[in-house]
């Protein structure tokens, strides 16, 4: 997978992911991911939340809280908008 707009938007609307599985999936490195993501952000495909949780309880995603070396570090999470619903179903 070439690590398109539209890859990335498909990945985030179908999948749960670490941004290192989303990269290897892309056949990115994670710099390279996250520069997209903050492109993808600027453009408006995509919005950043942070999640209000001092614990992983109630947060279902996989990401750093969940037991890396970074335990005590708050995750950042995207959300596809409207516009990046419609890259990913290909309008």
């Amino acid at each position: 997978m070439a690590g398109t707009t539209a890859d990335i938007a498909r990945i985030l609307r179908d999948r749960s992911l670490t941004r290192a599985e989303c990269a290897r999936m892309l056949g990115l490195n994670r710099e390279q991911l996250n520069e997209r993501l903050r492109m993808m952000e600027r453009q408006g495909y995509l919005a950043r939340a942070t999640p209000q949780t001092d614990s992983c309880s109630g947060c279902c995603v996989k990401c750093s809280c969940c037991g890396t070396k970074n335990a005590g570090a708050v995750p950042v999470l995207y959300s596809l908008t409207g516009k990046g619903e419609r890259l990913a179903a290909g309008e």
